[in-house]
């Protein structure tokens, strides 16, 4: 049987949420005229702390926002944003990306991030597939504003992740997974080789407990990076706090 390497995308090979990308371009180019209540500021908590539940919330109201929006125009926007999600890939990612195509393994994407939103940016950087949420559609192209299939999250990645491996042959117990988020635990734990990427707090913690790697994509490997969580809950107060408070 064959072997694969699965990548998260958002914190992991990315240095941010690539929804804060592609919220800006639906914009620009007018598919998209309303802001989610509090999308802003979840996504500074996202990429301060890393994914928690309400950023999750507000990727499933997504799906209804895209109601009565055409495919194809969506996957245009994706095509427009995908050099600036490039340009925020971490510096050493490409290359375990092709270290493990090196050595034989197929290299997929494995994202809650919807699937026409995120292939272009897949091609770009060579995947050989992507495991993503995915909108369904009218026979117009149409999105009906409801999934075609479960959400890829949690354990709902973790059995998109099996049922793709099953039907491509690949053995997940030779397999690697690459994450930043306590929440891909059931991913992690379905390969053979789970590897914890810039780990939240939690992931970090269990990464520990069961001597799973840890590893920074912005450094080069075998940098040690060390946590500061104080560190980072003081730059969220501070993106917070009105400046005059501070002399």
């Amino acid at each position: 049987m064959a072997h694969a390497a699965f990548f998260d995308l958002d914190r992991t090979i990315l240095s941010g949420a690539s929804a804060h990308v592609v919220s800006r371009v639906l914009r620009e180019t007018g598919i998209v005229t309303r802001t989610i209540p509090g999308e802003s500021l979840l996504y500074q908590v996202f990429e301060t702390f890393g994914e928690n539940l309400p950023s999750m919330v507000l990727g499933r109201q997504a799906v209804l926002a895209m109601r009565g929006h055409s495919r194809e125009e969506v996957r245009e926007a994706a095509r427009i944003a995908a050099p600036d999600l490039v340009a925020m890939v971490q510096p050493y990612a490409q290359k375990v990306i092709d270290s493990h195509r090196a050595e034989g393994r197929s290299v997929v994407l494995a994202t809650t991030t919807p699937r026409d939103l995120i292939e272009p940016f897949a091609k770009l950087m060579g995947f050989d597939a992507v495991i993503a949420t995915t909108y369904g559609v009218d026979s117009e192209g149409i999105y009906t504003g409801e999934l075609e299939g479960s959400y890829v999250w949690s354990r709902g990645k973790r059995d998109a992740v099996r049922a793709w491996s099953q039907d491509n042959d690949v053995d997940l117990s030779g397999s690697y997974a690459y994450s930043d988020s306590v929440f891909d635990e059931p991913l992690l734990t379905a390969v053979g080789f789970p590897h914890c990427v810039n780990p939240d707090w939690r992931l970090r913690l269990m990464a520990a407990a069961r001597r799973w790697p840890v590893m920074h994509l912005d450094v080069p490997h075998g940098v040690a990076k060390v946590p500061i969580i104080g560190l980072e809950a003081q730059q969220m107060l501070m993106k917070f706090a009105r400046p005059e408070a501070f002399p």
